[in-house]
């Protein structure tokens, strides 16, 4: 439930308080109240607590679906905590572990989480990181898309096969995400036509930093079972 009344008192103390403050709010998923979220927030929940589950970072490309083009400068959905690493140091109930997502469902959500542009939060002991959750956090190309990309959104989603696209405002390269949500692989494809475009692009492997040649009109590639590709498409 969305409690309005509190949220705009809060909202009008830090107006008359004068410093910059955050205000992240979590109602969950009520997009039916997101204009007076939007108004009274620079930031809010679009699920209930997310941990590391399959069946969680499934869901939440539901989520991230139904509240797409919603953020913007200001006020941005909250995908919730990036479960990486360490995420549990010690407690009364939960024991010390690291995550339980795989590494390439660990790639599907940091993708997911950045063509969506959500604030990007680390859940975990980042002193207890590994290098393969340092090389997440800190792709500059990455984390160049969830700050900077315009116009993302889900292109389809169609058997368990999602892809999602964005665009630098400088450059007019295409950021283009293929996501398998499958326990098996699977050939995940796009047409340029769906974008709009046409002829010759140079791709790129953003995680891996590999240039993969040039394809014309079309562009496909077989994704691992709960994996992600993750491509930028230049002018050639």
């Amino acid at each position: 439930e969305y409690h309005q009344a509190e949220a705009e008192a809060i909202h009008k103390a830090i107006v008359r308080n004068g410093r910059p403050i955050v205000l992240s709010l979590s109602p969950k998923h009520l997009i039916k109240e997101v204009a007076n979220i939007k108004a009274n927030s620079n930031l809010s929940r679009i699920s209930d607590d997310f941990w590391d589950s399959w069946k969680q970072l499934k869901s939440q490309f539901d989520h991230c679906a139904e509240w797409m083009g919603v953020g913007a400068p200001g006020y941005w959905p909250d995908a919730d905590m990036l479960q990486f690493g360490k995420v549990s140091k010690r407690g009364p109930v939960l024991q010390e572990r690291y995550s339980r997502f795989t590494e390439d469902e660990q790639l599907t959500h940091m993708t997911l989480w950045c063509m969506f542009r959500s604030p990007l939060m680390m859940g975990g002991n980042m002193p207890e990181n590994t290098e393969f959750v340092k090389q997440l956090l800190t792709n500059k190309d990455v984390l160049e898309i969830d700050q900077h990309s315009i116009n993302s959104r889900q292109l389809y989603r169609k058997d368990e096969l999602v892809v999602w696209v964005s665009q630098m405002p400088e450059t007019g390269d295409w950021n283009i995400a293929f996501f398998n949500l499958n326990d098996d692989a699977k050939e995940v494809s796009l047409n340029f036509a769906d974008l709009g475009i046409k002829g010759s692009w140079k791709v790129k492997n953003i995680w891996t930093q590999q240039a993969m040649g040039t394809a014309k009109n079309s562009f496909k590639q077989e994704v691992k079972p709960h994996g992600t590709l993750l491509f930028r498409l230049s002018r050639k």
